[in-house]
């Protein structure tokens, strides 16, 4: 009589064990019994005995398929059959042997039952047969990890991550996973993930022997990271040749077209996808030497519906001197400006009769009288008589009409006249321009055996994935994001591991890999230069039109779609990660011990200059009320020239406002990045008795800091760090390196401009002392050598049927992918933006909102090509000066306006604390059924907090928080009359290790084992997830930090659910093979009947998951320096749900998943006018008059987005040509039921489509969706393959 156990633990890491103990049919175990172990694939046997408590164990083992047979004196031998070891799995088989003699064997085939009984873990092994006949949209076996409990898809990101497989698992972030692919580490170190996924090599799902992600409490032998560990093997060859080769068919006649090509009439994008290849693996040499090798083609054509805002027909065909559509664009309601006119949203103001009135004082315009309270700008609209008190399009029906041509730029024109013309609506464009991709890929492994007490593997692998990512306009006007342009990515690693048995009860197992990725990615046009001149654009060398660096620069608009090239392209990333690992097992008496050590030294370098083309930018603040929101877009502010004042200085008159409202640049250089990873572990897996399994481990985990091996990175150190030298703000960088690291003064930068602030100037100016040393490496930051992660377990088998399990640990986690904006290798004088943008003088009266242009403290102010007046020191930013006005040799460098990016010197490692108490049940031997309350708290979180922060809460009347006053009152807390630390820096970048995390949730679990032709896994979680920090890359649609440096307030002050939190998630994943057809229940009989009904299987995967947090922001900023959120009207519901509406003009209907506006509100804006700051209830109309830290608004995540529902399903048929040859038939149906998954509203980005307003409350298009969460993979589409089995 044979009882046995399954278990799951976390042996080698890319291995499993199997342990057990022998008994007699009492009960009394039998010591000295003689154990085998035959790896039934390769022809390996083991030998052990059992020890005085009648234990024995096998570890570590290759997955694969074994026998057991024990024999001892007294005893019939027995056999156990059918066992499988899977990755990181710890098979318990307890064996009860039979009284009898040594010639009597017992021979045990059924499977055994399904009981985790061994350790604490938790996780959800994916095996073979279902990573190769699970319907998976793109053959990508990692979105597989998402079928366990506990795991869900991220919050929706504009990168590519969730398209390409990236979860969450636990509450925590995406980038906190750990990949590793045959033990070794398989993660990107690309600083933004530029191609889309979070690990270097895919292998194709027929040669991925299994996988298995592990969530939580898994053993010491495993870190990195705090997250889930998604743990995959590739096949190994065995004593049979065995492999298949297949075609996979995709063509768009066959597929739905997508909801946003359907409902804007666009043409059904194109779809051309073939992936086909072949796999095989057989004996070299039998029982000794073994090869495996796969290769995978990836041709594909597909079209991606797009749509923006682009200027209308009658814009254009008026040379854009007719901006009435703008007025039907929005929702024909009025607001009041300061002297009371009711002016009809999207009315465009003449930015040169901006004018001051003084609160109390009539206009001496118009004769009206400002009873706003505090002092304000007012000007007058085009098209309509001044003296009108109601300006709308009723009462003047020129409005929005501009009768002298000479007032608008003929360059702007010519550059508006890029964009192609409306063909859905008034101002929409929609298209579904082709995506080309052509990916070819490999695998080679093999497997020597010298003997029985050695085994030693290799493998290389390979990916080229050229990509063409198209923009929605192609070409010079491109329109295309980050995400689009022309991709380039080639990667490999290489992986050899040796394991020495020493004897049944010793074992080492040494591996070494090395991993590497370069991807790259550029505009359409970024091989063409001179593009810039074809449109009046100065280049006097500044913008680089090599290396990639072609085309238009960058222009964005309010309310249309972004024109030209995009920001942070060209991009040029390389990661790489050498690894060697060391483990060792030893097996005495009851306990398992295990320890070893780990090595990783990462490299990673980065080209990416954020603006290198220049971006200009228009909101359309210059154009409308001043300091109260934009209705008119950002159009008629490009086109208007800034002008000299309509009314004089007497009556208020304030020249040269216009242009643009900030100016983006960059220089162009490379930083190459290194960092090491060493950690140690010790594990003892003690079975205690037969039912109790205690699970002890300790890791220590060091994080090096990021070094710059050029010396080329320098760290701003914002404020005093406690026990370390700086008592206060410090710039500090590396003192050796080859790269050039002079900081300028304002006698050299005056060599090349009439007025400048040199860099050393401005670190005096400001209080910032510069230190160029080498005492802390090139790293300049001190990270933690204490990370000791203690981790307990125990499993308690309570009968033959259930297993009660429960753990705690502390995890770690690397430095996060973060993109390479807060990287303090992008930092003056090596990698460095500068964005000059609007600031007020110290001698400015009123709030400067609208009103003040980009030019003092900028280099515009005097520069001989700028707009406005530069002659006197009035220069203003316009495109047409390019960066002639912005000179970016670190040597003669403007410092006016740089943005600094630090990171927090004595840097916190992010840290997990993760408990779980489980229940397992085994209702049959293949059926269990599972429920676990698990628990994460995280702590350490890294998240950018900025380092111009106000300290206390301000009146939204402010000259602005670098001129901190208004007309009654000085709020200044630092110099310059600042109310921000640095007023002669811009905002950059601080990144701290500030964030707390926490998760609970209730994860169950019903899994079907392979019998009687179905296997199905369902899954159900109820989870809540809080945090205060967002991740890193990827955000989320609930904001950012409000008032982090208010005391009081801080990061707890939004406090709330996380962006990926996501309450309910359903998941049902399976197949069942028909039973008809030979050796079936039905018609078993070979035949016609069989070849036509037999062989027939169904597969399955079910995802059901509920919205995640959405937010929005006021669309009047109610504070100076703080943010705030829109808060939720007691008694009104948001009516969530998707419905078709038509607005503003528009005659598509329009998809909305808000539906009541009124749901929502804000609070008024705090003033100031008597010395007190108090709500006024006439700044926003029906505003919510609230005060204080009540006047930010709600915490983040008022309410939430579009759930995810779909049904993917596939049907096979599978030929029996001969014995050894099959043929199968696919038939695969992704989203069969064509429900489209919306993206929330306001979420948008890197070419996915945000429609603007639809995150205002205040706007007719709020709550309205733009795109679809899987796009161009959501609409239901069908994939037709041919696989021939061997």
């Amino acid at each position: 009589m044979v009882l046995v156990t399954a278990s799951t633990l976390q042996a080698q890491v890319d291995e499993g064990s199997i342990t057990g103990t022998v008994t007699d049919s009492s009960g009394a175990v039998i010591p000295g019994a003689h154990v085998t172990l035959l790896n039934t694939d390769q022809g390996l046997s083991l030998e052990t005995l059992s020890n005085s408590s009648g234990f024995y164990s096998f570890n570590p083992v290759r997955i694969g398929h074994y026998k057991i047979t024990v024999a001892a004196k007294g005893f019939a031998t027995t056999t156990q059959e059918n066992l499988i070891v899977q990755v990181s799995q710890n098979l318990g088989v307890n064996l009860q042997l039979k009284a009898g003699g040594a010639t009597e064997t017992v021979e045990i085939t059924e499977a055994p039952p399904q009981l985790q009984t061994e350790d604490a873990s938790m996780g959800q092994v994916i095996g073979s047969q279902e990573v190769n006949d699970l319907p998976l949209n793109g053959r990508n076996f990692t979105f597989l990890a998402q079928l366990g409990a506990g795991m869900q898809t991220p919050q929706a990101d504009t990168r590519g991550n969730a398209a390409s497989g990236a979860f969450s698992a636990n509450g925590l972030r995406p980038a906190q996973n750990n990949y590793l692919l045959d033990g070794i580490d398989n993660n990107s170190n690309a600083v933004d993930f530029l191609n889309g996924t979070n690990y270097v090599i895919l292998p194709p799902v027929d040669a991925i022997q299994e996988f298995k992600v592990q969530t939580a409490d898994f053993s010491a032998e495993l870190g990195r990271s705090a997250g889930a560990v998604l743990n995959a093997t590739i096949k190994s060859g065995t004593n049979s040749l065995h492999g298949a080769v297949w075609e996979f068919f995709r063509n768009d006649k066959l597929d739905a077209a997508d909801f946003f090509e359907n409902n804007t009439g666009i043409k059904k994008g194109e779809l051309r996808q073939n992936q086909f290849g072949a796999s095989g693996g057989g004996p070299i040499i039998r029982n000794k030497a073994f090869f495996f090798g796969d290769y995978e083609g990836f041709r594909r054509v597909q079209g991606t519906a797009e749509d923006g805002n682009v200027p209308t027909a009658l814009e254009r065909s008026s040379n854009y001197q007719n901006l009435s559509d703008i007025l039907s664009i929005n929702d024909g309601t009025t607001r009041t400006d300061a002297i009371g006119r009711n002016i009809q949203k999207g009315t465009v103001l003449d930015p040169a009769t901006t004018r001051l009135v003084r609160a109390g004082q009539p206009d001496p315009v118009t004769g009206f009288t400002n009873n706003s309270g505090s002092d304000a700008y007012v000007r007058d609209p085009f098209g309509c008589a001044v003296g009108n008190a109601n300006i709308t399009q009723a009462a003047c029906p020129t409005l929005n009409q501009i009768s002298d041509a000479s007032r608008l730029d003929p360059n702007a024109i010519n550059v508006l006249n890029l964009y192609p013309a409306p063909n859905s609506g008034i101002q929409t464009y929609g298209v579904s321009p082709n995506l080309y991709e052509h990916r070819n890929s490999f695998d080679v492994r093999g497997d020597y055996n010298p003997e029985d007490k050695d085994q030693i593997f290799v493998r290389f692998s390979y990916s080229d994935d050229p990509i063409y990512i198209p923009g929605i306009f192609g070409g010079v006007a491109d329109g295309g994001s980050f995400n689009q342009g022309i991709q380039t990515a080639k990667s490999d690693q290489a992986v050899a591991g040796y394991t020495h048995v020493f004897n049944p009860n010793t074992i080492n197992q040494v591996r070494a890999g090395f991993a590497h990725l370069h991807t790259t990615r550029f505009g359409p046009e970024g091989t063409v230069a001179g593009i810039p001149a074809q449109y009046g654009i100065a280049n006097n060398g500044n913008i680089v039109q090599g290396q990639e660096n072609g085309g238009l620069p960058g222009f964005t608009f309010g309310g249309l779609a972004n024109l030209g090239s995009n920001n942070f392209l060209p991009s040029d990333e390389v990661s790489q990660t050498l690894q060697v690992t060391d483990d060792f097992t030893k097996i005495y008496g009851k306990h398992s011990f295990k320890m070893g050590i780990e090595f990783q030294n990462v490299k990673f370098s980065t080209l990416q200059p954020a603006y290198s083309h220049g971006q200009f930018n228009y909101g359309g603040s210059f154009t409308d009320i001043p300091n109260l929101g934009e209705t008119t877009g950002g159009l008629p502010q490009f086109l208007l020239t800034p002008q000299a004042a309509t009314y004089p200085t007497s009556e208020g008159g304030f020249s040269w406002s216009g242009g643009a409202d900030s100016v983006d640049s960059s220089n162009i250089n490379k930083t190459y990045d290194q960092k090491v990873y060493f950690a140690s572990y010790f594990q003892d897996d003690w079975k205690v008795n037969p039912k109790l399994t205690l699970n002890l481990g300790v890791r220590w985990d060091y994080f090096g800091p990021i070094n710059e091996t050029n010396g080329g990175q320098a760290n701003f150190i914002p404020f005093p760090v406690s026990g370390s030298p700086f008592g206060g703000p410090t710039f500090l960088y590396s003192q050796s390196g080859k790269d050039v690291r002079t900081l300028s003064t304002t006698s050299d930068c005056l060599t090349v401009l009439a007025s400048c602030a040199g860099f050393q100037d401005l670190l005096a100016l400001d209080g910032i002392t510069p230190l160029e040393t080498d005492r802390w490496g090139k790293g300049l930051v001190q990270t933690q050598k204490t990370n000791l992660a203690p981790r307990v377990g125990f499993a308690y088998q309570v009968n033959p049927k259930l297993v009660v399990r429960g753990g705690v640990g502390l995890f770690y986690n690397s430095f996060e992918n973060q993109g390479y904006g807060p990287n303090i290798g992008e930092n003056y004088p090596f990698v460095f933006n500068v964005t000059p943008g609007t600031q007020a003088a110290p001698s400015f009266v009123g709030p400067s909102g609208g009103v003040v242009p980009t030019s003092y403290n900028t280099g515009y102010a005097s520069c001989p090509t700028a707009g406005g007046d530069p002659s006197t020191g009035h220069g203003t930013a316009n495109f047409e000066s390019g960066f002639n006005c912005i000179p970016l040799d670190p040597a003669t460098f403007n410092a006016q306006s740089l943005g600094l990016q630090g990171l927090q010197f004595n840097y916190g490692t992010p840290r997990t604390y993760s408990a779980n108490l489980t229940l397992q049940y085994s209702i049959t031997r293949s059926i269990s059924a599972q429920a676990s309350y698990v628990f994460t708290q995280g702590a350490d979180l890294q998240g950018g907090v900025g380092y111009q922060n106000v300290t206390k809460i301000l009146p939204s009347n402010l000259s602005g928080t670098k001129s901190c006053h208004t007309s009654t009152t000085d709020y200044a807390t630092y110099p310059e009359d600042s109310c921000v630390p640095f007023p002669d820096f811009g905002g950059g970048s601080y990144q701290v290790s500030y964030g707390d995390s926490t998760y609970h949730a209730l994860q169950t679990k019903l899994e079907q084992q392979y019998a009687n032709g179905l296997t199905f896994l369902l899954t159900y979680t109820w989870a809540k997830a809080m945090s205060d920090a967002g991740d890193l890359l990827n955000g989320g649609t609930t904001g950012g930090l409000r008032a982090y440096n208010v005391p009081g307030l801080g990061p707890r002050f939004d406090w709330a659910p996380a962006d990926f939190d996501l309450r309910n998630v359903v998941h049902f994943s399976g197949g069942y093979e028909l039973p008809v057809g030979k050796n079936k229940q039905f018609l078993s009989q070979s035949g016609l009947a069989n070849t036509i009904l037999g062989g027939w299987a169904v597969n399955w995967i079910v995802s059901l998951q509920g919205g995640q947090p959405l937010n929005f922001g006021c669309p009047t900023g109610t504070t100076s320096g703080t943010g705030c959120n829109d808060i939720l009207v007691a008694g009104q519901s948001p009516q969530l749900g998707m419905k078709l509406k038509t607005v503003a003009g528009d005659p598509t209907p329009r998809p909305f998943w808000i539906n009541n506006a009124a749901a929502f509100n804000q609070p008024c804006q705090l003033t100031d006018s008597t010395g007190t700051i108090a709500p006024n209830t006439t700044s926003v109309a029906g505003c919510a008059p609230l005060n204080g830290a009540d006047a930010l608004g709600s915490k983040p995540g008022q309410t939430v987005g579009p759930g995810f529902h779909r049904l993917d399903f596939s049907a096979f048929k599978r030929f029996q040509v001969t014995e050894r040859y099959s043929v199968e038939f696919r038939s695969e149906f992704f989203n069969i039921f064509n429900h489209p998954n919306f993206n929330a509203p306001n979420f948008g980005g890197n070419g996915v489509v945000a429609i603007g307003g639809s995150g205002t409350i205040t706007d007719p298009h709020f709550g309205e969706v733009g795109s679809t969460r899987d796009a161009p993979y959501d609409p239901r589409q069908i994939q037709f393959a041919l696989k021939l089995y061997y």
